[in-house]
């Protein structure tokens, strides 16, 4: 079994690790389109802090690759939910000061991540073996990911792991400080740990509620009336709505497509021999050009063989169609850097920039910037001294004298491969070179201090274009959705589906909505909302039908088949309340009637046999096969060796004798482990509680509809 397959398996981690850090080309081509056509990389906010695309798609991804059968609805929800909660999290400690360290990090590897649940990993304990992993992490270095898109997948998951376990265990520190104290008490375990051990012997007579329900099924008029008058609060009716929805797919004609054929040959052949790659992309593709280099691994499978075998400038991918969406690409540029860069820097700046430490302004901070930066290009040696003294990376200046470490190409240090002033990968760069740098943080006095790992880089145009049915195939779509009502506008409902099913739409029946509710279970659409208040409006009637359009093209005809309005519906009411009150009729009899009998003469009164010396547990509440707690409670509340009142539990009547009661209890000692089960189930009730908290407190910005 795959490594992967491994975590599949384990499908309750989705809910402990946010997302996957997946390359965004290995998006299916619907994602892919979406991120190319957005201008804003920022779909939300958490009291400010950004909420970026990449990370919603990461772990939209994460999901669907271990929730394949769900609803792409449910998992982006899922996703954004996940996503809010790490911020909330992390900025509530991160204002106390809680930071994370090495040694934390390699303990949540093995406490907290993936791998320390995949058995490869484990001793013979089922602990985690950090030589075996940290054997395996050597490995998958080595291994060229060209070779198996497997180990690219691997490699993606431990990259992720590696950068987001810090935001884990500043989220674990916060929430362990909260719980600090709050703890199962020792009276509490030791309750819980002797109803686990208590057992009781007893000899009982089990009676079905069918066998004795016969005699008593008369229920007069007013015996009803009168229990409802009495207990009007628990019947009233709720206001409910039934729905069911034909659903038409907008769908491209063979037309639509042959055209578009036509089309996407007659562009690849003029991109081919253009040069103005910019020109014709931004005019032609749905995402901007790109002018970003990318290593071969940081690109999509398909475009990493194509730049394998075709690596000369101009040569030309595609056309290929996946789902309706075209792709072509050129290779435009290639170009060798370092993949990894050591470096130091000195920072100056403003109030502007992010985490400012002064009041200069950013055209001061600009001219500083370039006068140390004159100053240093030529006296090199001068540099470290202005560390201590220029830079405003005070904590950094004085623990590491300014070094940022080695930063690697692939890493996303966008402010670095951006900046036009200096190309801080470029292979031309020798050790002791000094650059200008713009980020959102100030300006930065670069100098590299070490450079490795030379690899190739590739500029790609791409260009992409959706087949999208044309204005002919949507006129002839909602021709066909006006005839199909026209000739079922006075059908019932069922009759209107099937009429549909019929002619093979799409279809969903008698869905029940509650006016209160946001989604339609197995709609999923951005109108969902509007079709519940359509359904409420004061002159809705049963039997109306309504059009939809969705964003998607799509068109939902809705049939309204059902009105409930609050009241109290009696006829209902009486078949809930008959079996209730021939119960109570049966309780009455079987309790005054049956008195001071020992249970071998109702045995006897019954045709029933005695099942003697059942053994039963206060904890699991078994009697047989079914769980029975007040017959359980009854056992040992009752004075040994009598017969019990009649009982009435889930499944009939019992009657009891106790016999006997004792425990297995053992020393104290062995409760320990029931003090931690009960402060895990504790902690994570109240966890719960202070997330939605957290969540309902902060200020959240969602601009997902944008995309």
């Amino acid at each position: 079994m795959s490594f992967l397959e491994k975590i599949r398996k384990n499908t309750w981690l989705i809910f402990f690790f946010i997302s996957i850090s997946l390359i965004f080309f290995i998006l299916d081509p619907n994602i892919l389109l979406k991120l190319f056509t957005n201008n804003s990389n920022i779909i939300g906010k958490v009291n400010g802090e950004n909420i970026l695309l990449k990370e919603y798609l990461d772990c939209f991804q994460f999901l669907k690759r271990f929730r394949e059968n769900e609803p792409d609805f449910y998992l982006k929800n899922d996703a954004w939910k996940l996503l809010v909660y790490e911020k909330v999290l992390n900025q509530q400690a991160k204002k106390l000061g809680i930071q994370s360290s090495e040694k934390d990090f390699w303990k949540a590897i093995e406490k907290q991540s993936i791998y320390s649940k995949i058995i490869d990993f484990q001793d013979q304990k089922g602990k985690m073996n950090m030589k075996k992993f940290q054997f395996y992490l050597k490995n998958l270095e080595k291994l060229p990911s060209y070779l198996n898109p497997q180990i690219e997948i691997e490699k993606d998951i431990w990259y992720y792991e590696k950068n987001n376990i810090p935001k884990r265990i500043i989220a674990k520190k916060y929430v362990e400080m909260l719980m600090y104290g709050l703890n199962t008490s020792f009276i509490e375990a030791q309750l819980n740990y002797e109803d686990k051990n208590l057992f009781s012997i007893i000899d009982y007579i089990f009676i079905p509620y069918s066998e004795i329900e016969k005699k008593y099924r008369k229920i007069k008029s007013y015996e009803i009336y009168d229990y409802i008058k009495k207990n009007k609060f628990l019947y009233k009716k709720e206001n409910l709505r039934n729905l069911s929805f034909v659903i038409f797919r907008s769908h491209p004609s063979l037309n639509d497509e042959k055209n578009m054929n036509i089309k996407i040959k007659k562009l690849f052949n003029k991109f081919k021999f253009s040069d103005h790659n910019f020109t014709i992309v931004s005019n032609q593709s749905e995402k901007p050009f790109d002018s970003n280099f990318y290593l071969k691994k940081n690109l999509p499978i398909v475009l990493q063989n194509f730049v394998e075998k075709n690596n000369q400038i101009g040569s030309m991918f595609g056309p290929i169609k996946d789902n309706n969406i075209y792709i072509m690409a050129k290779l435009t540029g290639k170009k060798m850097i370092y993949n990894s860069v050591l470096s130091s820097h000195i920072l100056i700046s403003h109030k502007e920039a992010i985490r400012f430490s002064n009041n200069r302004t950013k055209k001061e901070a600009k001219k500083t910037a370039e006068k140390i930066y004159n100053f240093i290009v030529k006296n090199p040696t001068k540099f470290n001294s202005l560390v201590i003294e220029k830079s405003d990376d005070v904590m950094n200046a004085k623990k590491n004298k300014g070094s940022l470490g080695w930063i690697k190409y692939e890493e996303p240090n966008e402010s670095f491969k951006k900046s036009r002033s200096f190309d801080f990968f470029s292979v031309k760069n020798k050790k002791g070179t000094i650059g200008l740098i713009e980020t959102k943080f100030g300006y930065h006095i670069i100098r590299i201090d070490g450079i490795k790992d030379v690899k190739d880089t590739y500029q790609l145009a791409i260009i992409i274009k959706t087949l999208n049915p044309s204005k002919k195939t949507e006129g002839g779509l909602y021709q066909e959705v006006i005839d199909f009502i026209k000739k079922n506008k006075n059908s019932n409902v069922n009759t209107f589906i099937n009429n549909a099913r019929k002619k093979r739409y799409e279809t969903l029946f008698l869905k029940e909505i509650k006016d209160y509710q946001w989604n339609i279970q197995d709609l999923n659409t951005e109108l969902d909302k509007e079709i519940i208040n359509w359904s409420y409006e004061k002159n809705r009637k049963e039997g109306d039908i309504k059009i939809f359009y969705t964003s998607n093209k799509d068109y939902i005809v809705v049939f309204l088949s059902k009105i409930q309005k609050k009241g109290y519906p009696i006829e209902e009411i009486k078949n809930n309340i008959i079996p209730f009150l021939i119960q109570k009729k049966i309780n009455y009899y079987l309790s005054n009637v049956i008195k001071d009998l020992s249970l071998e003469q109702i045995a006897s009164r019954f045709s029933k046999e005695i099942n003697k010396s059942h053994k039963i547990n206060f904890h699991k509440s078994m009697v047989g096969n079914y769980k029975e707690p007040k017959v359980i409670g009854s056992a040992f509340s009752s004075k040994l060796y009598k017969t019990s009142k009649p009982i009435l539990g889930e499944r009939g009547i019992f009657f009891i004798r106790p016999l006997k009661r004792f425990n297995t209890y053992k020393k104290l000692s062995y409760f320990s482990s029931e003090i931690e089960s009960l402060n895990e189930n504790l902690r994570k009730n109240i966890l719960e509680k202070i997330g939605d908290m957290l969540v309902e407190k902060s200020n959240i910005e969602d601009f997902r509809k944008n995309i």
